[in-house]
């Protein structure tokens, strides 16, 4: 059983189609907090407050939080669910422009993904040339 990847025992399949499913409820959990818990979240953020006071940050962090980040990830879990498609294919059933939302959805997570690989080299390097 694979804890966080997609499971090849669990299957199902929507129109002649194959669809992979999570193994269980904990690896999609894990999942989707390791793709919404950023270094923006671990590192940067609580420099920040240590340097320039704190409460400053933490509210409008709070705000954004609540207001945006919580109901965004769930219309977006919603979305995935009700239509067991990717993005493009969610947005797409509900209209047929909105096809154009997922795209730049796939497009900003290959941005970011490329963003965050960089970061970890420059992490690991500076983990790295202590030692040698």
């Amino acid at each position: 059983m694979a804890l966080c990847g997609k499971a090849s025992s669990s299957t199902e399949d929507t129109g002649g189609r194959h669809r992979e499913r999570w193994s269980s409820r904990l690896a999609f959990y894990f999942a989707a907090v390791g793709s919404a818990v950023g270094f923006g979240n671990v590192w940067r953020f609580p420099s920040l407050c240590r340097e320039y006071g704190g409460g400053a940050f933490f509210v409008p962090y709070l705000m954004a939080l609540f207001l945006i980040g919580i109901p965004v990830l769930t219309l977006e879990i919603s979305l995935g669910q009700y239509y067991q498609t990717g993005d493009v294919g969610a947005f797409g059933s509900i209209h047929k422009r909105l096809r154009g939302v997922g795209v730049i959805s796939v497009a900003c997570g290959y941005m970011l993904v490329t963003y965050y690989s960089m970061l970890l080299a420059w992490v690991t390097n500076a983990f790295l040339i202590p030692l040698g």
